[in-house]
């Protein structure tokens, strides 16, 4: 599996992790079984895989269950919980950690505990209630203490990420005092460490900290760091996002050239993939130089010139690169729709190939395959948003294990990447040929049960979105 990861070979590391959770399921332990099935979801959930991913956890509560296992049903909470976090859905994500932390704690799985209770701190933060946060901060402070206890040795990795978090979560409370020595401590910690995505990490923290006790040098010194570093790296979506924030800093502490200065560097380190997001980019820049704002912080008509040039010369800028990026957008469109008609249409021969082909011939999983497109075909069942793998069995007479077989083997892939080819597929030919239906209708008749999955899904098969997909086919 590291051979497969390291050479990015997705699908592969995948199925590996999936045939390690079978083995795992007849002849591993408890542990061995829902660590297999975590490292399965974190990777699903890392790729961007999210139906798979849900689809992982439904197994895992599933067979956690007829287990009886309080460890799985502890791992599967954590994983629920990962995947609401990820998905910017902190309140939800909280349920979850929460059950997780104290199951865990319980089944002695003190390791993937912390993981939790630190995680619980950031929905604290992300939900804006720091006190909450602190009360699992002391918890996961015990927790380290009882670790270290049972190993005999001290891990600083936990100690910095311990420190960080109460750090932030003091400044977030107001308590600047309390935060003052931790100061001392992340610095510490980073040097053991000396890894600099950590590194990153806390000098953002400190950043903020020094700004919020008024040591503007310091603050600004600390976010200069940053930006030096991820330039050097030509890391420039990390770089600009320093910028920003150093910029906002500098305005906030009437710093207005440096500001400036700041600000027009912001938007030319802007990565150019982020051209899609003109727009908004706009608007927040507009904001950051409103006229009235800078007129009454500085009276200088040099400088209220100076800033309207500015703005004016940016929104020219933002405006040509709009005007290029969307007509060599259209083009591109215009190429992959083409090409996606043909590619769908050799797909459909091809599946007709398999349908009328001479059973004779064809093992006993592409017949079953057989009778699988054809009824896709004849009844699209894939429309029904709640089409699922019992529903197949039972109109084909068949059970679990041979029709994921059948389609593993013939389609190469999950059943559910099946029903959503043939979703994605009718979705494409409604697009362009049926005007009376909107897009978001189009998803809903597919048989997609969310837009974001059908946006997300439509925008990886075809290679745009399903609204420039649309405007395509009319060009």
């Amino acid at each position: 599996m590291a051979e497969l990861f390291y050479a990015d070979d997705k699908d592969g590391f995948l199925q590996a992790a999936r045939d390690l959770v079978d083995f795992h399921k007849t002849h591993g332990s408890d542990k061995q079984l829902f660590d297999a099935y975590a490292t399965l979801f974190d990777r699903q959930q890392m790729w961007g895989r999210y139906d798979d991913a849900v689809a992982t956890i439904d197994e895992m509560s599933q067979v956690a269950q007829g287990r009886r296992s309080r460890l799985g049903t502890a791992v599967a909470e954590f994983c629920t919980g990962q995947l609401y976090l990820n998905t910017r859905q902190p309140a939800e994500a909280e349920i979850h950690y929460r059950r997780a932390f104290n199951e865990l704690k319980t089944a002695g799985e003190n390791g993937r505990a912390l993981r939790a209770g630190f995680n619980l701190q950031a929905c604290a933060m992300n939900l804006g209630e720091p006190e909450a946060g602190l009360a699992m901060n002391d918890s996961t402070a015990i927790l380290i203490s009882d670790m270290e206890a049972r190993s005999g040795r001290a891990n600083a990795g936990n100690h910095f990420k311990q420190a960080r978090y109460r750090f932030v979560l003091l400044q977030r409370t107001g308590r600047l005092k309390e935060a003052a020595p931790l100061k001392d401590t992340l610095l510490h910690y980073a040097g053991v460490l000396n890894d600099p995505s950590q590194d990153e990490i806390m000098l953002t923290a400190i950043a903020q900290y020094e700004q919020a006790v008024g040591n503007r040098k310091e603050a600004y010194a600390c976010l200069d760091t940053l930006i030096s570093r991820n330039l050097k790296a030509r890391n420039f979506n990390n770089a600009s996002r320093f910028r920003l924030s150093l910029a906002d800093f500098q305005r906030e502490n009437g710093d207005l050239d440096l500001a400036v200065d700041n600000y027009r560097l912001y938007s030319a380190e802007s990565d150019s993939a982020r051209i899609q997001d003109t727009h908004r980019q706009l608007n927040e820049l507009t904001k950051k130089f409103e006229l009235d704002e800078l007129r009454m912080e500085n009276e200088a008509s040099r400088q209220r010139n100076t800033m309207l040039g500015l703005i004016v010369a940016v929104m020219a800028v933002l405006l040509v690169a709009i005007f290029v990026y969307n007509r060599q957008l259209r083009r591109k469109n215009r190429i992959l729709f083409s090409a996606t008609q043909e590619h769908i249409k050799a797909e459909e021969e091809a599946e007709e190939a398999i349908v009328h082909a001479p059973e004779a011939g064809q093992t006993a999983e592409e017949r079953l395959y057989a009778s699988l497109i054809k009824l896709m075909q004849e009844e699209e069942l894939f429309k029904d948003a709640d089409l699922n793998r019992d529903i197949l069995c039972a109109r084909l007479g068949t059970n679990r294990t041979y029709i994921s077989n059948a389609v593993k083997q013939c389609f190469g892939g999950t059943l559910n990447a099946f029903i959503n080819h043939f979703r994605l597929r009718w979705s494409a030919e409604a697009l362009a040929g049926r005007d009376d239906l909107s897009v978001l209708a189009v998803g809903e008749d597919a048989g997609f049960s969310s837009r974001s999955t059908f946006h997300r899904l439509f925008q990886e098969a075809y290679g745009m979105s399903p609204s420039a997909y649309r405007a395509a086919s009319k060009a």
